[in-house]
């Protein structure tokens, strides 16, 4: 077949950063990561959440200070005649309250309820590396796969000019008549389209690659990056599970229920009198003292009990109740979510496999008749109708073959991500 040229024919511009290996981009996805980073902050919430929960609970040391002047005084008759009161008009005075909770059972129901809540956004943060890890490696194989299409698009494009050219020689020669050359120029263009629509397709899963680094420009993949080493990779950061059960996502709704749950008992706590052990340590003017000295001291105990609020507890437990009925429908959303994956994607795999195994001999028939074609063309026994079927259907099983090959190795890493807890280098 004569050699062509054409500006589709060049290869894609590269993209602007390229990924050099799976270890690569594992350490980009950790530092660079929207979801990663707003796991990581929600984990640092909850933490902070479990110091001002157990405030309540521990003992408060409170320090006053004051000075008072009487701007207003009276007078009073003494043996020594009136006189002015109060005298001294100023007095000041300092103390250190010291407050020990002896009976608070809703203030460590909610201390509990926020350790609790630590371990459920922690489970949270874990199944959001597992979705990362899923998602970046499905991109990968999706810029691979797109790089395959666009290179088989171009190889599509330059046989179907090579024909064309090939035609157009006939013709001057008397060999073809004119329709031959329309309908393999129709063909070319067609071929076109398909290489236009391939490079688009290729720019946006760099710039979709980009977006799973967490940056603003496109990335590409080295092209000796081997994609079969991704399950072992895999496997490398990601422990599998038993059953549905030990998942992240089951794990995390199951202990959000439990956080619900204790925090309705936390409100029935509070209908509980709280019990406090009260010492104050006081120095003040002793003209203004019980006991006539500059410091006091006093020791004691408080019992409160709050019998009605207005209902505000009421409407809080009701709330707290809703809250627990919620988590309980969200739990077993996620288990049914999270069984029916884990079947679909064990599923896809021999699917995918049965697909390629199609592919392939779909290719190699197609091929072999391209090949009868053009020799039978070539002759003068065959019809340019036959040879521009015959090529379309090879550009097809091309692409077909391309991507089903990539899809059993996504398929893997998605049964292998579908039942695991990973955990990012």
């Amino acid at each position: 077949m004569p050699d062509v040229s054409d500006p589709l024919l060049e290869t894609p511009p590269p993209a602007t950063n390229v990924l050099q290996s799976w270890q690569q981009a594992l350490q980009l996805v950790r530092d660079q990561s929207v979801s990663m980073r707003l796991a990581r902050v929600n984990v640092q919430r909850a933490e902070a959440q479990v110091k001002s929960a157990l405030a309540p609970a521990l003992p408060q040391l409170l320090g006053t200070a004051g000075v008072t002047k009487y701007l207003i005084k009276g007078e009073v008759q003494t043996a020594n005649g009136p006189a002015t009161i109060p005298d001294p008009s100023t007095y000041w005075n300092a103390q250190l309250a010291l407050t020990v909770p002896i009976f608070r059972p809703f203030a460590w129901s909610n201390y509990g309820s926020a350790k609790d809540a630590v371990d459920a956004s922690k489970l949270s943060a874990k199944e959001t590396e597992r979705q990362v890890v899923a998602g970046f490696a499905s991109v990968i194989v999706t810029v691979v796969t797109a790089e395959r299409l666009a290179e088989v698009s171009r190889t599509s494009l330059r046989a179907a000019l090579s024909t064309l050219d090939l035609t157009k020689r006939r013709a001057a020669l008397g060999a073809s008549n004119t329709l031959d050359v329309l309908r393999l120029e129709g063909e070319a263009s067609l071929a076109r389209a398909q290489v236009v629509t391939a490079t688009e397709a290729l720019m946006r899963a760099r710039e979709a690659l980009g977006t799973a680094l967490g940056s603003s420009e496109s990335w590409g993949v080295m092209p000796d990056i081997r994609l079969d080493s991704l399950v072992a990779d895999a496997q490398k950061i990601c422990r599998p599970e038993q059953d549905i059960a030990s998942r992240t996502d089951v794990r995390a709704a199951n202990a959000t229920l439990g956080v619900n749950e204790r925090r309705l008992k936390a409100i029935d706590y509070s209908y509980l009198p709280t019990l406090d052990g009260v010492s104050a340590l006081g120095v003040q003017d002793p003209n203004y003292a019980l006991n006539n000295r500059h410091v006091n001291w006093t020791i004691g105990a408080l019992l409160t009990w709050n019998i009605y609020d207005g209902g505000l507890r009421g409407g809080q437990r009701l709330s707290a109740a809703a809250e627990v009925e919620g988590a309980k429908a969200g739990l077993a959303e996620t288990r049914r979510s999270a069984s029916l994956e884990l079947t679909q994607a064990l599923r896809n795999v021999h699917v995918a496999e049965a697909d390629y195994a199609v592919s392939a001999k779909t290719r190699e028939i197609n091929a072999e008749t391209v090949r009868l074609t053009k020799i039978s063309f070539l002759n003068g026994s065959g019809t340019s109708f036959d040879l521009v079927l015959t090529e379309r259907q090879l550009r097809v099983s091309d692409a077909d073959l391309a991507v089903s090959e990539f899809a059993v190795l996504q398929a893997k890493i998605a049964a292998l991500l579908a039942l695991s807890t990973c955990n990012l280098p």
